[in-house]
């Protein structure tokens, strides 16, 4: 036969085993939820990164194909044109 101590341990034991497993599946969930946004937020980081590398590189073609060496020899020898001469420019100023 239990003696009473033994007896009152028993409901006591169930209780704290009734919180500590509901306790523990939600710590081990959290923990879960933080490693997966942290291999996000990571995976997130590297797409800006690339975007940003990318946006540089654009922008850096985008000054290329401005210059103004290219424009002239794109003007001189895909449409023939050639640099005005002196007679050929007309002034315009404005009275202000």
């Amino acid at each position: 036969m239990r003696s009473f101590n033994e007896a009152r341990l028993l409901p006591i034991g169930i209780a704290l085993l009734l919180f500590l497993t509901p306790w523990a599946m939600f710590h081990v969930w959290t923990r879960q939820m933080v490693t997966e946004m942290g291999y996000s937020l990571s995976e997130q980081q590297k797409i800006k990164d690339r975007l940003l590398s990318d946006n540089k590189a654009l922008r850096l073609e985008i000054s290329t194909l401005k210059s103004s060496k290219r424009l002239e020899l794109i003007a001189e020898k895909q449409l023939g044109l050639t640099s005005p001469k002196p007679d050929q420019v007309v002034y315009l100023w404005l009275d202000e």
